[in-house]
């Protein structure tokens, strides 16, 4: 079969593909679609377990988000800006 990247010429006497070498073709570009889905996935989970800031639903990042409620992100931005604004205001 002349895959891709199709490096031969076509003869000029070429009667096309049968139906199975069609199938059969198919069949091979689904098979390696899902390989790489699966590849993809496998790696997906490999970057997760190697971080352990934002990966798990054990992590550290997801410890410290899920013990704050909104109303205290609110807190604590509130606190934040009195801070930060007054180091930005022109004295005359």
């Amino acid at each position: 079969m002349n895959l891709p990247p199709y490096p031969n010429e076509t003869p000029s006497d070429w009667q096309g593909m049968t139906l199975q070498q069609i199938q059969m073709r198919r069949t091979l570009v689904q098979a390696r679609m899902e390989i790489q889905k699966f590849k993809m996935s496998a790696q997906i989970d490999r970057y997760r377990r190697r971080s352990p800031v934002f990966g798990a639903p054990d992590s550290l990042f997801s410890r410290l988000t899920g013990a704050l409620t909104l109303a205290e992100y609110g807190f604590i931005a509130l606190k934040a800006f009195r801070f930060v604004a007054p180091l930005f205001r022109r004295r005359k």
